[in-house]
């Protein structure tokens, strides 16, 4: 299984000791690929940063160095699965993997090229779901979005094609599930390949620094009603493809 990639700091020994028994133990071949440390200065792909766009409606306050690398980090792998041509797996290093790792991965290779993305993980709390495809050992659920993290999911290259033709402007995982943006919807698969998120905190996001500064009042108006807009849109569009799916 060749096409299964781990996410991980150059630096990060431990972790990429442990990921890489747990793979062998579950009899799963995959790959380091190189996480783009953005505490090393800002990455290339990040020039076509939308910073207007992130500071007015999004978020209201620039990107960290960390949540650039690890946008940077991802999109090269998109990139990476456009010239492979196949659908890959794609891990973050701070997952613990399921008894069913193997035959999930083969599964969700096998299944990705019919939905495009396939979150391998659990869903945030509170996060809307609907099952759109089910069998006696697996589920297809559509997503309202995939807020909550990228540790763990399979992606084909029609996918990946339509993530990268557009600029970024969100944290990764949340532009992944901005469908409205993009118009590649999300989709999780059970039984899952990621049994919990493990005990270690991000090394490439870093989200325990705080903050040195609050959004500016003036850009207050701006992002409100851009959240509402992101909203409706996701409403909407959910609803659609529901439609769409299911059986009438």
């Amino acid at each position: 299984m060749s096409n299964v990639f781990v996410i991980s700091l150059k630096r990060s020994v431990e972790r990429r000791e442990k990921i890489s028994e747990e793979m062998a133990q579950k009899s799963i071949s995959f790959a380091f690929f190189d996480a783009v440390d953005g505490h090393q200065g800002p990455p290339d792909l990040a020039a076509d940063y939308d910073y207007s766009k992130r500071l007015w409606l999004t978020s209201g306050y620039m990107p960290s160095k960390g949540e650039l690398g690890c946008y940077a980090s991802h999109y090269a792998l998109w990139i990476k699965c456009l010239e492979m041509g196949e659908p890959i797996v794609v891990c973050e290093d701070d997952i613990t993997l399921s008894d069913d790792a193997l035959s999930v991965l083969s599964l969700a290779l096998e299944k990705v090229s019919d939905y495009g993305f396939l979150r391998l993980e659990d869903i945030e709390p509170g996060g809307e779901r609907t099952s759109v495809e089910k069998s006696e050992s697996s589920t297809v659920y559509l997503m309202k979005d995939n807020y909550g993290g990228l540790r763990s999911y399979a992606i084909s290259p029609k996918a990946a094609m339509r993530l990268v033709k557009h600029r970024w402007c969100f944290p990764v995982d949340c532009f992944v599930g901005a469908n409205y943006i993009h118009g590649q919807f999300s989709y999780q698969l059970t039984p899952l390949l990621v049994e919990s998120h493990g005990n270690y905190d991000s090394t490439i996001q870093e989200p325990n620094v705080p903050r040195k500064s609050r959004t500016p009042i003036y850009r207050k108006l701006s992002r409100e009603l851009y959240t509402l807009y992101k909203k409706i849109s996701l409403a909407l569009m959910y609803r659609k493809k529901l439609k769409e799916l299911m059986p009438k």
